[in-house]
Parts: C-alpha cells; sequence; structure tokens
C-alpha cells in the first residue's frame, strides 16, 4: 500500500531559554498538531493516530498529552518514541509502517522538543552513578563504557580527525549555512510550514538562529569546545526548542477525503554504527537504503542531512560523494537550530520545499543520532 504525506507544520525554533521558553513540549506538540488538521480542514477524529518523538522531556507519554491538549478525541491513540536526534524521522517511519501494514489510514508524526524546561536528572542513591544530592547527569548512557560512550562534541571532534576535516572546512560550511537560510528566511519560502506562535512578548514567527551577519571572521573568533579541538559554538549547533509534525494518509484515505498530497513515502529505514563516531552513522544507513532500493546517491535530486556538527555534512559528502550543491539548500540545523525530537520532522518538510521549488523529483532526508545511530527516508513529490 502506498502511504503519502499530505503536508506538515512546525513552529518557528526557539532558542534554548529564548521565545519559546514558557511552552510545554506537550504544549507545543499540540499546537502543531491542532494547527496541522486545521490547515487541512480535516475534523480532529479523521487520524487514526499521533506518533510524537521527544529526547529531555521529563518522559511519560508526551505524545498522549499533546493529543489531549490539543481537544483531540480521547478514543485516538498517541506514541512517544525516544530515538535523540533521529526521532522525528523515526516516528514517520513509523507511522509509514502501520499505514502500509493496513492498521491505520492516517497518523500525525513527528516531534517536540523543550530544552528550556528539561528537568535536571539524578541517578538514585541506590545506583552506583550516584555522586551526591547536587549532581545531576546531562544525558543517559548511549553505550557501554567497554565500548566507548563519548558526548556528541568529543564524537564530533573524533570524527574530524578520522576523517581529517579541518575546522577551516567546517567553518566554512557553516557560513555557507547561514547564508543559505537567511535568503530561505528572507525570501519567505518556508512560511508555509511555520505557524505563528503567540508569546506574551509578541507573535514569534520567524526561527530564533537565523542571522544575517555570520562571517568567518566571527567564526575565527570562536574558542573550541575541548582542547586543542577544532570543534566551535560556530561549526556545532546550539540547543533549541520547537515542534515539527506531518500528516501521513494511505491512498483510501487520500481518495475519501480529497486530499492533494505533497509526496509519496518511498521508504526508511535504521542502522547501527560505532557509537564513538556518531556523526559517520547516517553513510552506511543511506547507502543501504539506496541499494534496498536499487538506486545510486546520483538517482537523489535532493539531501537534508540534520547539521548538528558541520564535521557530519562534510564527512557524509565526502564518503557518499554527494555535491555540497544539493545538500541542505535552504540551509540546515546550524543556522535554524536543533530541537532534537523535532528535527526529523522539520527537515522533511525543507525537502519537500526544495523539491517543489526546483522543480524535482526524488529527495533523501538522513540524520544521525547519539550512540551511533542513524535514520533515512527517501520521498517523491506528487506532482
Amino acid at each position: 500500500m502506498k502511504v503519502f504525506i499530505v503536508d506538515g507544520l512546525r513552529t518557528p525554533v526557539g532558542k534554548t531559554k529564548g521565545a519559546l521558553k514558557s511552552f510545554l513540549p506537550e504544549e507545543l506538540g499540540g499546537m502543531v498538531l491542532k494547527g496541522l488538521l486545521k490547515k487541512q480542514s480535516l475534523p480532529t477524529k479523521t487520524i487514526d493516530m499521533l506518533i510524537m518523538a521527544n529526547a529531555v522531556g521529563p518522559g511519560g507519554n508526551l505524545a498522549r498529552l499533546s493529543l489531549l491538549e490539543a481537544n483531540f478525541p480521547v478514543s485516538i491513540p498517541a506514541i512517544t518514541i525516544d530515538n535523540q536526534c533521529g526521532g522525528g524521522l523515526s516516528s514517520i517511519n513509523l507511522a509509514a509502517s502501520l499505514i502500509e501494514s493496513q492498521q491505520c489510514h492516517m497518523i500525525v508524526a513527528g516531534g517536540m522538543e523543550s530544552t528550556s524546561l528539561a528537568p535536571k536528572k539524578q541517578f538514585h542513591p541506590m545506583d552506583p552513578r550516584f555522586e551526591g544530592e547536587d549532581k545531576y547527569f546531562e544525558r543517559a548512557p548511549f553505550s557501554p563504557e567497554k565500548i566507548g560512550d563519548p558526548g556528541m562534541i568529543e564524537g564530533a571532534e573524533a570524527t574530524a580527525k578520522l576523517m581529517k576535516i579541518s575546522r577551516e572546512e567546517m567553518d566554512r560550511w557553516t557560513l555557507e549555512s547561514h547564508r543559505r537560510a537567511f535568503e530561505a528566511t528572507v525570501s519567505g519560502v518556508l512560511k508555509e510550514y511555520i505557524l505563528p506562535v503567540e508569546t506574551s512578548k509578541g507573535v514569534i514567527n520567524r526561527d530564533e538562529g537565523i542571522r544575517s551577519k555570520m562571517s568567518i571572521k566571527l567564526l575565527d573568533r570562536m574558542p573550541s569546545l575541548l582542547e586543542k579541538g577544532n570543534i566551535t559554538a560556530g561549526n556545532a549547533c546550539l540547543t533549541h526548542d520547537g515542534a515539527a509534525v506531518v500528516l501521513l494518509a494511505s491512498e483510501t484515505a487520500v481518495k475519501n477525503y480529497g486530499l492533494q498530497p505533497k509526496a509519496q513515502f518511498i521508504k526508511g529505514l535504521h542502522r547501527g554504527g560505532d557509537p564513538n563516531y556518531p556523526p559517520l552513522a547516517p553513510i552506511e544507513t543511506i547507502k543501504s537504503l539506496l541499494t534496498q532500493l536499487t538506486l545510486s546517491i546520483e538517482d537523489i535530486d535532493a539531501v537534508e542531512i540534520n547539521e548538528a556538527f558541520a564535521v557530519k555534512i562534510l564527512a557524509c559528502c565526502q564518503e557518499l560523494n554527494i555535491s555540497l550543491n544539493k545538500v541542505n539548500i535552504l540551509g540546515g540545523a546550524l543556522a535554524y537550530g536543533h530541537p532534537y525530537g523535532a528535527s526529523g520532522a522539520m527537515i522533511l518538510l525543507h525537502l519537500m520545499k526544495v523539491l517543489e521549488l526546483t522543480k524535482k523529483n526524488r529527495g533523501l532526508a538522513a540524520l544521525g543520532i547519539g550512540g551511533g545511530q542513524g535514520v533515512a527516508a527517501i520521498i517523491e513529490m506528487c506532482r
């Protein structure tokens, strides 16, 4: 059974402790869920399920909270998944599988994140990792220490050294990402996918991270995040708040509701890799996905790879022989931001817009994930 992407919606991306700092993650999720159904003039009862990703929230089923926050019928089930940076696209892949297997006909999928309101986390006093009542941990383990469990910055630094990618190259790409994102923002090409959010200080309708005056000189001045390293706050993205969703539908739902889908979901895939080099994980994921579809990278018209770090883009393009001219054409997370659980859905929206603007057909979206995992998906536009 074919699966279609009907439409999508996201909030503007806010910086941590920025414009969206007062919104609970389920409020962010609820507003894009409600906004998307309203955008398509669909009653709330038409969806069969909500699947949302979240990485740093308080736990529990935040998707269900979002659904009820948006006043959807209590009869609609909701699932929350945690796949860190890749969760948004993992939600979409799962939704597509449920539609393909005819368990559902219409699903909203994506993710939400509030790093501003992320709870402090502490090990139980009986846990051998407990260090005291005033000690908190920033993240859960992604891999056993015996294999290696680097933080994302350490993993990016190790990848840059392994792939012989210089700071100059990373900074150049960072500047290009900001340039593209600023042009896209000024032109308003993403406006149809951005839901204005009312805050106590007014309406927010653009991403907070967009900068018009980024320069190599400014990037040069940024200190390394690790001693004698090349990863900086410039060529690594910061932390953010936001939510993004897409509406997926079966052929039956498309016909029954008279929908006009933007794209067909072709296939999604997850793969694991070395936890010590998380930025490299999308490479094997993309290779495997292309192989399963009997495609080559030349058959892909546009690529979106989540820019948690500039080194990830450069390493993936280097290994997969992808021209930088067809990756993240509207800019990436280095400029827009990276609200972990929402990023997968967000880059899929950007990918659809790129294919629409360039009048191209086939696109690929991919993300690297803490612990050395990758997730990817291929779509084709409906004309």
